[in-house]
């Protein structure tokens, strides 16, 4: 009895399971889902990704501040009255002094040269930015579509082992009512088949949240895609056997430590004093006579020669290359770690799609028979159908590995 009252217990608890998805199941049934294949998400994603289009005006910014520096710096037009509204002969406006004058700052050192210099390594930089940015969104796209993929696998799975659930289940009511298996049998395949329809809507789930997960990646949260078509894809000019030194992140670390030699000879630049030459015409109105004047104004550097700064760019310019150096090792140690990764993971796809899926299927087949012939128990049906199931399930999980493992090697080569 105590038996009998066990299994009645798990019936109830994978039936309230059950219960818990139903909503996700009905809202996929309700919105057809639209077919896409792995290239098209690429596509989609690139056209429309928030973080590519972040990526870009970054780069347009950069572009748009290299040609400000390239810009001089404006003359100055200056007007003044002097010895006027004081008393005696300075009383009004006739004892005065008017003065216009026009001055320009003149910048020496190569100042001009070297901020321009310094915005176009910027520019470079943030145009390798932008092309990590398109890798980084390729490899989430490569990512959460083998994951769709993965997730209509399992819930080809859950549906088909609901339908074999369900049939086991009338099949032992008849044999039951026929006197052939014992009510406790009955019960075991009740149990079977609630959780069985459980999983079903758990994978429903599983899949309406994996299909949010892709579309948000271009801005569609709630577009519903069907994924379609191989789950690996790998573009022509994307290449599987780019030198360290030809790697996005490499290339990355080299122009920043451009930028940091631009920003120390820009900061170099900077210490050398600026001259401002200025020439104007006066008139006195005393007399009517009127002269030319011209001047020149030179900074005194006693005090400030930029020096912290120079000694600061300096570090960075240092710190900069060695993070060149450490790039070189990063991106030798992720080539090697995704090529390794992805022929473990082939490997293991490969073995359980080539023999051990086929063998559990027909293993499940011949139980199914025998259990309709008489010749075997529900048990060895039960143990068959798990045995199917966990064999499934490790092949969809490795071919879910290996997709993530050519999607992380396809990153790592990225140039």
């Amino acid at each position: 009895m105590s038996s009998i009252n066990r299994v009645c217990g798990r019936i109830a608890l994978v039936w309230a399971l059950a219960a818990m998805a139903p909503t996700g199941a009905a809202v996929w049934a309700q919105t057809a889902p639209k077919p896409m294949t792995l290239a098209e998400a690429l596509d989609m994603a690139r056209i429309n990704s928030p973080s590519i289009g972040i990526a870009n005006a970054q780069v347009e910014a950069a572009q748009s501040r290299q040609t400000q520096a390239g810009a001089g710096i404006n003359p100055e037009l200056s007007y003044s009255v002097e010895n006027f509204g004081g008393n005696g002969l300075l009383s009004g406006m006739d004892g005065s002094e008017s003065t216009i004058g026009l001055s320009q700052q003149l910048e020496l050192g190569g100042k001009r040269e070297a901020r321009s210099e310094t915005a176009g390594r910027l520019v470079d930089a943030a145009a390798i930015r932008a092309l990590i940015s398109r890798a980084d969104l390729d490899q989430a796209v490569r990512e959460r579509f083998a994951d769709l993929s993965a997730a209509e696998e399992r819930l080809e799975l859950a549906r088909s082992a609901r339908e074999r659930a369900n049939r086991l289940s009338g099949l032992a009511q008849s044999l039951v009512d026929a006197g052939r298996e014992p009510p406790l049998r009955l019960l075991r395949a009740q149990a079977q088949a609630a959780a069985a329809e459980a999983q079903f809507n758990i994978a429903t789930a599983e899949l309406s949240a994996a299909q949010r997960a892709l579309s948000a990646l271009w801005g569609g949260g709630n577009d519903f895609v069907d994924a379609v078509g191989p789950w690996e894809f790998r573009r022509t000019e994307e290449r599987l056997n780019a030198a360290p030194d030809d790697t996005l992140d490499y290339r990355l670390a080299k122009a920043e430590h451009e930028v940091a030699e631009a920003a120390l000879r820009l900061e170099k630049s900077n210490g050398w004093v600026d001259v401002t030459v200025s020439a104007g015409f006066r008139r006195f109105e005393a007399t009517g006579d009127q002269a030319w004047i011209a001047g020149v104004s030179i900074p005194i550097p006693i005090q400030n020669t930029n020096g912290g700064a120079i000694a600061a760019a300096r570090a960075e310019d240092r710190a900069a290359e060695l993070q060149v150096s450490m790039a070189l090792v990063e991106a030798v140690r992720k080539l090697n770690d995704a090529r390794s990764a992805f022929d473990a993971a082939d490997a293991r796809a490969s073995a359980l799609e080539n023999q051990a899926v086929r063998q559990a299927e027909e293993a499940l087949n011949l139980a199914q028979i025998g259990y309709e012939a008489g010749r075997f128990q529900l048990i060895d049906v039960l143990d068959a159908e798990e045995a199917f199931a966990s064999i499934r399930n490790a092949l969809i999980d490795a071919k879910l590995a290996r997709a993530k493992a050519a999607a992380a090697l396809i990153r790592a080569n990225a140039n």
